[in-house]
């Protein structure tokens, strides 16, 4: 996990774990019962936040209202949970017991005789046995409100949390095109910073993306093609377009990429204008280490995996950047 985001969502994950472990349950919990809680729970959301992470579809709207659900939830399930606190644990003998909150069929005539008791009261009447005074059933449910109830809001939550992380890495994608593709602008100097050629499938696209973020946050112009080809244009001439108005075509290297037809492509067109314009624009971003082909041999590229010593984002950022402010001068 050397991108950004994916440290977002361990972040959560983390977080969620460390309060599923220190969440305060009752005593009139087993030990047995309270590890099984804290452990479900805290697995949930730690499954909940891998999911996320490699998610790739989905627009704005919907990371936004599945967001919004899982904290409407989460909220609605601690209240139920301190509601359960207070009206489902009795005191017996100086220690807490779960009680219920329907009355057994044998104990109406008891209730009804005796309206005023408190739970406490009425187990002391029962010797201790809450399954004499209420339900089986009613007793599950208030077992499961006090513990399970109150822990379920933790990985809702985290999956609240984790579904804006997938939000914000997708807001990219509203954004409007820089320029309307044409003759005459591929012809002019370069209109975007960089172009980014990388293999749609995960986590290739995962990386694009955080890519795309990264830079247009430094005020950098990046094109993408899932963003800024034009609809009505073919796949390989709106390439061809961004490659031709990008000072860098940036090349997110994994084994998927390296065997990709596709991206391939895109090498070829950048590599001959490469050679026309007597520029280097070609930049591997190296994810995996597997051997380049051809048409990227002798480049040394920036080192995205996890053994790298340098931030390769710092040395993203300083290159592109430096290219950009000589645009600027």
């Amino acid at each position: 996990m050397t991108v950004g985001s994916y440290w977002s969502y361990l972040g959560i994950a983390v977080t969620a774990i460390l309060v599923c472990l220190i969440w305060p349950l009752t005593a009139a919990l087993s030990p047995g019962d309270v590890w099984q809680v804290r452990a479900g729970a805290a697995s949930v959301s730690a499954i909940g936040c891998a999911v996320l992470s490699v998610a790739s579809s989905g627009r704005a709207g919907l990371w936004v209202a599945i967001s919004t659900t899982a904290a409407v939830t989460a909220v609605a399930f601690m209240l139920s949970h301190s509601n359960a606190t207070t009206a489902c644990i009795a005191d017996y003998d100086g220690r807490p017991v779960i009680v219920g909150r329907e009355f057994a069929p044998d104990a109406v005539a008891y209730t009804t005789n005796n309206p005023g008791l408190s739970p406490s009261d009425r187990l002391l009447d029962a010797g201790g046995a809450p399954e004499r005074i209420w339900t089986a059933s009613s007793i599950r449910s208030c077992r499961f409100w006090v513990s399970w109830g109150g822990l379920a809001a933790v990985p809702l939550l985290a999956l609240s949390a984790a579904a804006l992380v997938s939000r914000s890495r997708r807001r990219y994608l509203a954004r409007p095109k820089i320029t309307a593709p044409g003759v005459v602008a591929s012809r002019l100097a370069p209109i975007y910073d960089a172009f980014l050629s990388y293999r749609h499938t995960e986590p290739d696209r995962a990386y694009a993306l955080e890519i795309v973020e990264s830079l247009e946050r430094r005020g950098l112009r990046v094109a993408i093609d899932v963003r800024d080809f034009a609809a009505n244009e073919h796949f390989l001439s709106e390439m061809e377009r961004c490659i031709k108005q990008s000072r860098f075509v940036l090349c997110v290297i994994t084994s998927e990429y390296v065997a990709s037809e596709h991206t391939s492509e895109e090498a070829i067109i950048s590599k001959t204008l490469d050679l026309a314009e007597r520029s280097r624009r070609l930049v591997p971003l190296v994810f995996e280490r597997v051997e380049l082909p051809v048409w990227l041999h002798g480049l040394v590229g920036i080192d995205f995996t996890p053994s790298a010593t340098i931030d390769p984002f710092e040395r993203l950022h300083a290159l592109v950047g430096s290219r950009t402010a000589a645009r600027n001068a």
